[in-house]
């Protein structure tokens, strides 16, 4: 009968594992002594042990899964910093699930299996957000390891997000907070009616602007702000016309300033240019929705106002996820329609009611 060593973590796939006979007082032949470094069950007890094999070498050196856990992991997170991910809180809540795994299940990163990733979603609370979250850390550490089983068992799938319940922005109040704008409030809220998201705005650089192309372009940095542009995104005729009348501005501010950090979107502190924070684009969103007498709409309403215009005029998903620079278009399929619902649009409502369901896109 096989018993396995679930007191010792040494439980590995069956295709692995290999039969290892104990004597009396648990101590090993020289059989399972040869087969020192790897992982085994219990096969049976053998009466009569030879002489002088009084400890298992084997078992003593088996390091333990939470420190397992805690060293990859560790490891894994040093590595992501490297390249720019995973930086500071980001990180310290990565290496802290990690280390709790390890004490949660039994088994190493290599081997482990969907009847643990439900033990873990159990353990990291109700939130289907957080559970997304922590499977989204988990699946790229796992991965590195060569165990795809977040991905192969589709878990995340069993915990979809809430729906979204975000405002929709119109195309006529989005008109009306812009023309309120002043100034540079005029250029954010160009970028933001263009769908992109305010930390690209912030992170978007002078260098990333291509305006003598026959379809001038801007590059969009959607992970981490470091090296070239991960996407490129057509410039409107509003975006244009703003550009038109900041860039000779900026130019006239940076012959002055000591110091420019090449920000396109930028303020004056001191004698430096500088780049903006998300809470300054977010006050200058408020002060031109004041001016124009337009209630409150989060940063992220312009976003999804500009997908669900993108479906209203062309009932396409791709061209939505393209509109968005989404690498994949399911991203935004849940609260594009819920939005478009929310809004009762007659004309929308008759388009989805002839287009299958969004579940079977």
């Amino acid at each position: 009968m096989r018993v396995e060593l679930e007191p010792l973590f040494a439980v590995l796939e069956p295709s692995r594992a290999e039969a290892v006979t104990f004597g009396p007082g648990g101590r090993l032949t020289p059989l399972a002594k040869c087969l020192a470094g790897r992982w085994y069950f219990v096969e049976s007890v053998e009466p009569n042990p030879i002489e002088g094999v009084e400890s298992c070498p084997l078992l003593e050196d088996m390091p333990r899964v939470s420190e397992v856990w805690q060293k990859e992991g560790e490891g894994w997170v040093a590595k992501k910093n490297a390249e720019g991910k995973y930086q500071g809180r980001n990180g310290y809540e990565a290496r802290r699930l990690l280390r709790k795994v390890g004490t949660w299940i039994h088994h190493y990163p290599t081997a482990v299996t969907p009847e643990d990733l439900y033990i873990i979603a159990e353990r990291v609370g109700p939130a289907p957000k957080t559970k997304r979250a922590v499977f989204a850390i988990l699946g790229s550490f796992l991965d590195s390891k060569g165990n795809r089983v977040v991905q192969r068992s589709h878990v995340k799938d069993r915990y979809p997000n809430r729906a979204m319940n975000t405002p929709v922005i119109d195309r006529d109040a989005r008109d009306k907070i812009s023309n309120g704008a002043q100034g540079i409030e005029r250029v954010i809220l160009a970028l933001l009616g263009c769908g992109r998201r305010p930390v690209e705005i912030r992170r978007a650089m002078l260098s990333d602007l291509h305006l003598r192309d026959p379809v001038p372009w801007i590059g969009v940095r959607k992970k981490g702000g470091h090296g070239d542009p991960n996407g490129r995104m057509a410039l409107n005729s509003s975006v244009i016309a703003e550009l038109a009348w900041w860039l000779p501005l900026r130019a006239t501010w940076a012959a002055r300033s000591s110091d420019d950090t090449g920000h396109l979107v930028c303020r004056q502190d001191g004698s430096r240019l500088v780049g903006v924070s998300i809470q300054y684009l977010r006050r200058a969103k408020d002060a031109a929705a004041r001016r124009a007498g337009v209630g409150h709409y989060p940063l992220y309403a312009f976003r999804r106002g500009a997908a669900t215009l993108a479906f209203e005029l062309t009932g396409n998903w791709d061209d939505v996820a393209e509109v968005l620079q989404d690498s994949d278009s399911s991203v935004v399929r849940g609260y594009v329609q819920s939005l478009l619902v929310q809004r009762r649009a007659p004309g929308v409502m008759e388009l989805l009611a002839v287009r299958p369901p969004v579940g079977a896109l």
